[in-house]
């Protein structure tokens, strides 16, 4: 993680481990004011009260609060935009950061996968849209905001400020009542930047890692019979049966083993046992070229035979030839060309001999 990740400032961000404080939390998104049109160098883009104190910061002082900063006030401008990236290359990106089997995939803003992402990856995409992206939908999916903001965690150079980040991930929670407390760990960490008592506030929880469920629902779970592992890291060995008897004998981990109830004697004779039905062998993943290879080759088999489709075709080709011919005799009745009529049927070779317009008036042909 900590390679994939290689923006300092981001990595600080992402390793803050500080509880939340309800106290703190409340005066915090109560008081708290982001002017999204001023100058963002000017003291007056970013205001909120601690403790009962009020401040008023750029997205400068602001990060540097949070000791997010890694260059100075004079260095170059970074990206304050974050609502329309327009001049990201997304697809190029996308394919960079995707498992193996999923680079010709199209990325599709809001609607790509996460699953789709290599596992430390889909890791920071969940943690974004969890924590720090939190009114951009569900983290099963890969936003074109988030894929960029993951883009600006693997470069060395900070491209985005992450004050203007924080100011917007906080308006949009303050506006946003129906959700829970967000970023409770960056108010601490702000709070105790500034030297602010909290010993005797709330604590809601601390950082809690994430569960198997969790990694589960993000399909970051390896299973192999009944070893599991995070999916990316290398397969743990698996111990063979000899192995585990020979450690419990030793005093090591024992192994649980299922204990057979006691047999009960039956009141009728039971049933002869049923032969156990064989095990279904594991799943073959064929590669997606694989596939496609296969199902190419078997529409070149339905060409190839021709028999069932052929047959189909002189039938439909032989009643259209009986609705013709009955088409002839109705415009013959009726006084009018037939062969000005443009009929949805093909005719073939030899149709005029095999079924001559009528001669004579209307009325000889009925």
């Amino acid at each position: 993680m900590e390679a994939a990740v290689r923006s300092q400032a981001w990595w600080r961000l992402l390793t803050l481990a500080e509880p939340t404080y309800k106290e703190l939390v409340w005066e915090f998104y109560a008081t708290f004011h982001h002017n999204s049109k001023g100058n963002s160098d000017h003291a007056d883009v970013v205001q909120f009260t601690l403790a009962g104190v009020e401040h008023s910061l750029s997205y400068w002082e602001f990060a540097n609060a949070l000791r997010l900063n890694s260059r100075a006030a004079g260095g170059p401008p970074l990206r304050l935009d974050l609502s329309d990236p327009t001049d990201f290359a997304c697809q190029t990106y996308f394919q960079s950061i995707c498992l193996p089997d999923s680079v010709d995939e199209e990325y599709v803003a809001s609607q790509t996968r996460a699953a789709l992402l290599h596992p430390e990856w889909r890791i920071l995409n969940h943690l974004m849209c969890t924590s720090y992206t939190p009114s951009q939908g569900s983290s099963n999916r890969v936003t074109l905001q988030t894929l960029w903001l993951l883009h600006a965690m693997g470069r060395s150079e900070d491209t985005i400020q992450l004050g203007s980040v924080l100011a917007r991930t906080f308006i949009k929670a303050a506006i946003n009542t129906t959700r829970a407390l967000v970023c409770g760990p960056v108010i601490t960490a702000l709070v105790r930047n500034y030297g602010v008592d909290y010993t005797g506030m709330a604590l809601v929880r601390g950082a809690t890692p994430l569960g198997e469920p969790t990694l589960r629902h993000q399909h970051l779970v390896a299973r192999l019979g009944r070893v599991r592992w995070i999916a990316g890291l290398p397969q743990p060995p698996i111990p063979a049966e000899g192995d585990q008897a020979e450690s419990s004998a030793a005093g090591g981990p024992r192994v649980p083993r299922r204990v057979p109830r006691r047999a009960q004697a039956p009141a009728s004779p039971s049933p002869a046992p049923r032969s156990p039905s064989p095990r279904s062998p594991p799943p073959v993943v064929v590669p997606i070229s694989d596939q496609l290879a296969a199902i190419a080759l078997q529409n070149e088999r339905i060409l190839a035979g021709q028999g069932r489709i052929h047959t189909r075709l002189d039938r439909e080709r032989d009643r259209g030839r009986r609705l013709m011919s009955g088409q002839h005799y109705i415009m013959s009745y009726l006084g009018l060309d037939p062969n000005a009529v443009h009929y949805p049927f093909v005719q073939s070779p030899g149709f005029e001999d095999e079924y001559p317009p009528p001669t004579g008036d209307g009325g000889d042909a009925f």
